[in-house]
Parts: C-alpha cells; structure tokens; sequence
C-alpha cells in the first residue's frame, strides 16, 4: 500500500504542476493577446488556436485529477447511511464502473482519431490527432486512478465522514 500511496502522490505532484504551468501560460497568452489586440492593433498567429488547445488538455487531465481526488459525482447522502462493508463495495463498485466507461471511452476515442485525425489545425497548420490524443490519455489517467481509488477501498479503513466538499 505504501508504494500504490507514492505513485499516487507522484502522479498526483506530476499532473497538477503540468495543469498549473498550462494554466500559467494560458493566462500570459491571454494577456498577451489582449494588450496586442487592444494597443498595437495586432496579433499572435494562432494564439487563439493555441489556447482552445491548452483548455483542451486542461479539462481532461483535470477531470482525470478530480477522479484521484475522488470529486467525481456521488451521492453521499445515500451512501453513509450503509453499514461500512457496504460502503466499501459501492466504493470498489463506484470505481470499477469508472474504470469500464474510462476503457470504453478510450477505444472509441482511438477509432475517432483514427477517422479525424488527420485534419490539419487551421492556423498552426498541424495534425489535430495531436490535441484529440487528450482524451485518451485523460481516459487513461483517470483509469489509474479509479484502480488506485478502488484498491485503496478494499484495504484500507472506510472514513466514517463524508469527504470534504
């Protein structure tokens, strides 16, 4: 458990420093983009195209960083009021069934890109099978992560609150 526990923070300090220096560049391109816009009458050539791309990654990595955390929808008002052995097997349940949609997702995703993938970006003039890859590997992330969560379930001790909203 302890070395699942290490991946995990590891995983964890890997994704949310890549989600927040994104968010860091996006705000600079932002601002960058508005004082060109509103003060030189100019622009950067595919500073728009860039950030959609950057808001794209973001969503799905932070969606598969939500899913570790466990901030994914539940209803917890429901839940606690099992007995803790049920609550752990709707929790290894819950996760598994994540696991399953997230594999699900991740095979249509690859035939999707397969198909559009070759589509060229309008402004930055490259494969858009680059920015599509996003979604398989937040499918992918949240997978390892919902396998974390439910292993975490069946051997560690069910807290008797709820988590923290």
């Amino acid at each position: 458990m302890k070395s699942l526990r290490r991946a995990k923070r590891v995983l964890d300090w890997v994704l949310n420093g890549l989600v927040g220096v994104t968010f860091l560049g996006i705000a600079v391109l932002i601002i960058t983009l508005v004082i060109l816009r509103y003060v030189f009458n100019s622009s950067v050539p595919g500073g728009n195209e860039l950030l959609r791309f950057a808001f794209i990654y973001t969503t799905f990595i932070g969606a598969a960083i939500l899913v570790g955390r466990r901030e994914n929808i539940a209803i917890h008002i429901v839940v606690k009021k099992f007995p803790d052995t049920i609550r752990r097997a709707l929790d290894v349940l819950v996760h598994a069934l994540i696991v399953a949609l997230h594999i699900y997702l991740l095979v249509l995703s690859f035939r999707w890109i397969s198909v559009t993938g070759n589509n060229l970006a309008e402004e930055l003039k490259f494969s858009l099978r680059y920015i599509q890859i996003a979604l398989p590997i937040g499918c992918g992330i949240a997978s390892v992560y919902a396998v974390f969560n439910a292993i975490e379930a069946i051997f560690d001790p069910i807290p008797s609150k709820e988590p923290s909203e």
